[in-house]
């Protein structure tokens, strides 16, 4: 499949809004982590998580898609694309937001009016509202696939631009708290009360972070400038276990690989990886086990989840941004969360940055279900 170049990106995290106050809180290298906001039924009274500010951003459609929308306004500026070239774009969402929200509707009902049922959303409503508000007339599409939602709405939005199908494509992911999914996490004992330490020996499993991130996807034409270059990627379904990947990493081993041979790059080509790394003990030690089975000679490899926690369905758009923020900037960032090696698994994410060269870049996603997506990006 042809190359696409990433022209714009926008974000609305923990660390604030717009990709400044991501990047100096990347710079800084201090992780957003408080305690839980009000959430009825608690789902863990002890857990940290990296909140938006909800004072701005209400758990309500209405405050989700203001998120959305700064996140987009930003890309498209960065982009310099005005709303006359808007008309044939595509919009591709990866989230699970709508939960959130039918969630909040359903405890304001019970309190208010018990015994109604609430009026559920479906989980495409968001995406034809911004569509409506950008006046977007190309392809709209929903994706929920578990973790790996937005990275794979970056690969769909990829094939709708290299095929001629829109001109061009916003990619938006979008995660918000919920309490259905915390007390999910919570009951297979895979939040960590001291925040996410990705590959660390003493890591108990995740934090959750929310957020909004969006991406502006053209073809590529020579001359025109470009923030990176999306090479390649691909999408698999590892059938294993809902909640855990095959421990060899073999599902995982062979999304790269497919990414790899999509994208033309052979594995020593690969400058540095950013790694899903969740935290979690059966996580982190399959997908090292997916990085020793692919590279001869491992490169240096990064995880962003200890900073501004697991986006969940929105972390392929979040931490794509997170991780190209930086490296416009000349650096990679380093692991939040980890201080020691675990000698079962005996690999060392980065843990200062790294000075960024040009070349290609591996970036994976892995969720629930077996969802394995994987992207190559140039840079350079």
């Amino acid at each position: 499949m042809a190359s696409v170049a990433i022209r714009g990106y926008g974000i609305v995290s923990a660390y604030g809004e717009g990709v400044a106050a991501l990047r100096a809180g990347l710079a800084a290298g201090a992780p957003v982590l408080a305690p839980l906001p009000a959430l009825a039924p608690p789902a863990d009274r002890q857990a940290l998580v990296s909140a938006v500010n909800h004072a701005r951003f209400p758990l309500h459609p209405d405050g989700t898609g203001a998120m959305a929308r700064l996140a987009i306004e930003e890309a498209l500026a960065m982009a310099g694309i005005g709303a006359e070239e808007l008309r044939d774009c595509a919009l591709v969402v990866g989230g699970s937001a709508m939960l959130a929200h039918a969630e909040q509707a359903s405890r304001e009902l019970y309190r208010t009016e018990p015994g109604r049922r609430p009026r559920l959303e479906q989980p495409g409503t968001l995406t034809h509202e911004l569509a409506k508000h950008f006046d977007l007339r190309g392809p709209t599409l929903t994706l929920s696939t578990a973790c790996a939602s937005s990275a794979n709405a970056i690969l769909v939005a990829r094939d709708l631009v290299a095929r001629r199908r829109a001109a061009r494509a916003l990619v938006v992911g979008i995660e918000r708290l919920c309490a259905t999914t915390l007390s999910g996490f919570s009951s297979l004992m895979l939040l960590d009360p001291n925040g996410c330490r990705p590959f660390d020996v003493n890591r108990r499993g995740l934090h959750f972070g929310e957020g909004v991130g969006a991406l502006l996807i053209e073809k590529e034409h020579a001359g025109e400038p470009r923030l990176a270059r999306l090479a390649g990627g691909a999408s698999l379904c590892d059938v294993h276990h809902p909640t855990r990947a095959d421990p060899d990493g073999s599902g995982m081993a062979r999304c790269i690989h497919q990414a790899l041979h999509d994208a033309v790059v052979p594995a020593e080509a690969i400058v540095a990886v950013k790694a899903h790394g969740t935290g979690s003990s059966d996580s982190d030690a399959a997908e090292a086990a997916a990085m020793r089975s692919v590279f001869a000679t491992m490169p240096p490899f990064t995880a962003l989840k200890g900073y501004f926690g697991h986006t969940l369905a929105a972390c392929g758009a979040t931490e794509t941004i997170a991780f190209l923020a930086p490296i416009k900037e000349g650096s990679i960032p380093p692991t939040a969360g980890f201080e020691t090696v675990d000698p079962e698994i005996g690999l060392s994410p980065l843990r200062q940055p790294l000075p960024v060269q040009a070349g290609n870049y591996l970036l994976n996603y892995f969720g629930f279900g077996g969802n394995c997506a994987s992207l190559v990006i140039a840079h350079g």
